[in-house]
């Protein structure tokens, strides 16, 4: 199971590990402030060490949100009983651990230890209200903006298989006064030539009038690849790549045109073009 989850960390995993323990050292530098503010008040004794140890109210938050947060991040899909589950689970064992590390805590390093039932019931009537709303709020929170930035994992099988099927397989061309159909696998590479592009086949080419990126879109992406943000190339006309040492990467076709391979899109085109190539390179 570690093995499982360990690979899903990731550096905005650190990121958020980080603001929450800042922001339960800002809540433990408030709270013990508010004691000694209240006892300068009341005109009664501060004792910095009572302070701290009931602080630890606060020490829990980092550890059980930030398991709230990965167990959320890490499900595709969150029906209404995982979410009460993953609100009230936290609640719950905070509720517990809180009265359990007074006590131990008090005991190990305070002159009075604090019994576990007294503590449990100034936690009901002091903090429920700010259990329920620190672990409610950001599981609401993160659903509602993954439900924005991700609209298409919700897409259907269907809608995928049907999305797959209008790729174009012919294109209509000019050639002088005559218009012909050209097989897509034909075509080499597109380049553009604002406000059109060039469609380049063996020993041919034709001059398209839709631009770059809107026939990106109809042909088929496991066979086109962009290279070059002028420059789409068909991966089955390809038949070695050579770097240039500095990122880019020289492509030669089977008609042994030489093509630039832009170090922007290197990773996408070599993943393409080892699953459909034998691995050829200089």
């Amino acid at each position: 199971m570690n093995n499982l989850l360990i690979p899903k960390f990731k550096t905005l995993d650190s990121r958020v590990a980080y603001v929450l323990l800042q922001m339960v050292f800002v809540f433990i530098v408030l709270t013990m402030t508010q004691d000694f503010l209240r006892s300068d008040l009341k005109d009664t004794a501060y004792y910095f060490s009572e302070s701290l140890i009931f602080s630890s109210f606060w020490w829990l938050f980092a550890p059980l949100l930030f398991l709230q947060y990965v167990v959320v991040s890490y499900k595709k899909s969150i029906h209404i009983g995982f979410q009460l589950a993953v609100i009230s689970l936290p609640i719950f064992i905070h509720l517990l651990a809180f009265p359990l590390l007074v006590w131990m805590l008090s005991k190990m390093f305070y002159y009075h230890t604090y019994s576990i039932q007294q503590t449990l019931r100034y936690a009901i009537s002091e903090y429920v209200y700010l259990l329920v709303l620190f672990y409610t709020i950001p599981v609401l929170v993160f659903q509602f903006f993954t439900n924005k930035t991700h609209p298409n994992e919700t897409v259907s099988e269907s809608q995928k298989e049907s999305a797959s099927t209008q790729y174009i397989n012919t294109l209509i061309v000019s050639e002088g006064n005559k218009k012909h159909h050209i097989a897509v696998d034909e075509i080499l590479y597109c380049s553009a030539n604002p406000p059109y592009i060039t469609l380049h086949l063996d020993g041919k080419k034709y001059l398209h009038t839709e631009p770059l990126k809107s026939i990106s879109f109809r042909l088929n992406p496991n066979q086109f690849v962009r290279i070059h943000k002028s420059t789409i190339v068909n991966i089955d006309r390809v038949v070695s790549y050579t770097t240039r040492l500095n990122g880019d990467y020289d492509l030669t076709l089977k008609n042994n045109v030489q093509l630039r391979l832009s170090r922007n899109y290197a990773t996408d085109f070599k993943n393409q073009f080892n699953k459909t190539h034998q691995l050829t390179t200089k």
